[in-house]
């Protein structure tokens, strides 16, 4: 599809913002609420889904995007009952090219299935736009925009915009990959190759008052966040860490291991 000119130019726009976000982490949330703006949404995120074990993990912007999010990020419930077409389709086929829901599936069908009627539909989700970067059998990697009931379904405009991102996207990740590569353990603050991935900002402020005995509770209300976005941080956290507690969470992060 051929582009607008004033789409190019708010592509360009974006590009600029972005580049000046810090590139230690491909998808941080700042990103994510500029691509929410350019493309219009109302949750945007990069996820990372593992078929096999059948977890995800999330980013998603800290402000009013998250707190639509919360509706839609019960991972217990969306593995009970699904998961959704756009994940079976990435792993029978590995195409990366973006895809809306409406592509995979019809309305009636997607709203005949669990999948929707438990999940999506009562956070007033009903179309998504997911951006693949990275497939196999045991799952995926994407950029998801996703939109209410009220709203209209994802344009061929929206999928173009979506496609031109792409090879900057990549790129984001190729400077975050070769930045974690030039590491030492002394620049990284002590870290070591076996420690796993690193936590980002966000996740090791809301670590640090989980450590200072906040609930989650408290904790949204210093971040101004709610307390469906604290506890998705920690679940983040949990899996990164290998942890299975608040506590063990804290221990790992004051203990530098």
């Amino acid at each position: 599809m051929q582009l607008m000119r004033a789409d190019i130019q708010a592509v360009l726009e974006f590009l600029a913002e972005v580049d000046e976000l810090d590139d230690r982490e491909p998808y941080p949330p700042g990103l994510l609420e500029r691509l929410r703006r350019l493309i219009p949404s109302a949750v945007a995120t990069y996820q990372e889904v593992d078929l096999r074990s059948r977890r995800y993990v999330t980013i998603v912007s800290d402000d009013v995007a998250a707190d639509d999010y919360d509706d839609v990020a019960d991972e217990d419930l969306y593995w009970h009952v699904g998961p959704c077409a756009i994940a079976d389709y990435r792993a029978r086929t590995g195409d990366l090219s973006t895809i809306r829901m409406s592509d995979i599936i019809g309305k009636t069908r997607f709203h005949e299935q669990p999948v929707y009627r438990e999940y999506f539909a009562p956070g007033a989700i009903e179309y998504v736009l997911d951006l693949g970067l990275g497939a196999g059998r045991d799952g995926y990697r994407s950029v998801v925009l996703l939109r209410e009931r009220d709203e209209s379904d994802f344009s061929e405009r929206d999928r173009a915009i979506m496609e031109m991102l792409r090879p900057h996207l990549r790129a984001r990740e190729a400077r975050a990959a070769l930045r974690q590569a030039l590491l030492t353990p002394s620049v990284a603050a002590g870290r070591s190759p076996d420690q796993g991935p690193e936590l980002t900002a966000r996740e090791r402020e809301i670590v640090a008052l989980v450590a200072s005995g906040k609930t989650n509770a408290q904790i949204a209300t210093e971040l101004w966040v709610t307390p469906g976005t604290v506890k998705k941080h920690l679940e983040n956290v949990y899996l990164k860490l290998g942890v299975g507690s608040r506590a063990a969470a804290a221990s790992r992060v004051r203990s530098g291991t």
